[in-house]
This record gives C-alpha cells, sequence and structure tokens, in this order.
C-alpha cells in the first residue's frame, strides 16, 4: 500500500528520467490569479470511491519577493506534506520539502535550488545526498498544479516545461496541451473548465482549470486518482 500510495500521489512520479536540454524555455506567465493566501481543500477519489483529502495553501510572504505553496495528503493511514518556496515573478523554485509519514516509516527530504540541486533525504536506512544538473528554467513539481494555474490559457494552446520531482531526483519534460473546454461538476460546484492534458513519454495526466480569473483547479486526474475541489478559502 505504501508504495502504491506514493505512486498515485507524487506528480509524474512514473515518468522516465530525461537529461536536461540547453533549450529548456521558462512558463509564459499571464495574471497571478490567486492573491496573497488561498486553501484548496479536495476529496480523493479512487474508482469514484472516496479515498482520501488533500489541502493546498498558496501564501505570499511579507518579506521576499516569494509565494510559499504547501499541501497536506492524506490517504488511509499515511499522510504526505509537502512544501515549496518559488519566486514571485518567475514562479521558479528556491526550495521545498517532502515528508511521508506512514506506518511502513517516515521519509523526509529537503531540496535548494541554486546553480545545481542539491537534494537531502532521510529514511529509516540513513541520510543520502544528491546533487543533480538543472536546465535553465524548471519548475518544482510539488508546486506544479498550483502554479500552472497562472498560464495564459487557449485552446490548442502547448508548452513544454521542465519538471524537478525531488522523491525520485528526476528532471523530466512535460508537455502540456489545452485540449478542450468541459463543464466540471465538483462537490464545490460546477464550472467551465480548460481541460489540459500533460504528457512524458506514454504517460498522460489531466487537470481542469476553471476559465475565470480565479482559475481554480476544479479537478485533477493522475490515472490512478480523481481530485474534485470541495472548498476555497481567501482569507485564514
Amino acid at each position: 500500500m505504501f508504495k502504491k500510495f506514493l505512486m498515485a500521489v507524487i506528480i509524474f512520479s512514473l515518468f522516465i528520467l530525461a537529461g536536461c536540454s540547453s533549450n529548456a524555455k521558462p512558463m509564459e506567465i499571464g495574471q497571478i490569479p490567486w492573491g496573497n493566501y488561498q486553501r484548496l481543500t479536495y476529496d480523493i477519489f479512487e474508482n469514484d470511491k472516496l479515498v482520501g483529502t488533500a489541502e493546498f495553501t498558496i501564501e505570499k510572504s511579507q518579506s521576499t519577493n516569494t509565494y510559499d505553496i504547501s499541501s497536506i495528503t492524506k490517504i488511509d493511514s499515511i499522510q504526505l506534506n509537502t512544501g515549496t518556496t518559488i519566486r514571485s515573478d518567475t514562479l521558479m523554485p528556491l526550495s521545498s520539502y517532502y515528508n511521508v509519514m506512514s506506518p511502513q516509516g517516515d521519509v523526509k527530504i529537503e531540496t535548494t535550488y541554486k546553480d545545481k540541486w542539491n537534494i537531502k533525504a532521510k529514511t529509516s536506512k540513513g541520510e543520502q545526498n544528491l546533487t543533480v544538473k538543472l536546465p535553465k528554467y524548471y519548475y518544482d513539481n510539488d508546486s506544479l498544479l498550483m502554479i500552472m494555474r497562472a498560464y495564459p490559457f487557449q485552446v490548442g494552446a502547448e508548452f513544454t516545461i521542465y519538471d524537478a520531482i525531488a522523491s525520485t531526483a528526476q528532471v523530466v519534460p512535460i508537455t502540456n496541451k489545452i485540449v478542450s473546454k468541459e463543464k466540471v461538476i465538483v462537490p464545490c460546484g460546477e464550472a467551465e473548465c480548460f481541460k489540459v492534458e500533460l504528457k512524458a513519454g506514454a504517460a498522460k495526466q489531466y487537470i481542469w482549470y476553471s476559465d475565470d480569473e480565479n482559475r481554480l483547479l476544479y479537478q485533477y486526474d493522475n490515472g490512478k486518482l480523481v481530485y474534485k475541489l470541495k472548498k476555497v478559502e481567501n482569507n485564514k
């Protein structure tokens, strides 16, 4: 169950390792839709059965030009906590953490992004340190679902970004295509949404973002689990 949970929750963890390209381009950024504080809560389903919850929080720093994006995901007896500090202008990461708590043991990963990607992992088997080469432009995996809300969506548009996945120490090129508009119904309500296909190799995942100034993530299907928006809070 522990391995199954990790493979389902970690975005793109099934995607293959790829080399870093000098042709990497930054993600186009339109309007930042989340303000200085926002919390989004999701129900998580597997084959239409409620199996867990997830909570994403975005908060702007008062002293630096950064946002802190954190998440808490709970499924059965396992909890995954993540956090990423990103630049407010480029949305590229400065640091992150990734903590799994389970009956099988805890995993703690801390990363810093500088000239290279420094990763420190602590498990029941000890501590490991790793340095990974980075492309010129890259984004942290655990904040990716949220930062993509800032993209200026248009049906038919397509762009590729490099995704840094701390849990697997991989840097993966992800092709994103806005394939259509669809009406989506979730516990929070219903909305007309842009449907985005994310692809790396043969693996595909889908995200639905609302077609309005809030650009809320209404639904996310990673091929194993489906996240459905339940609640939106814009104030502490």
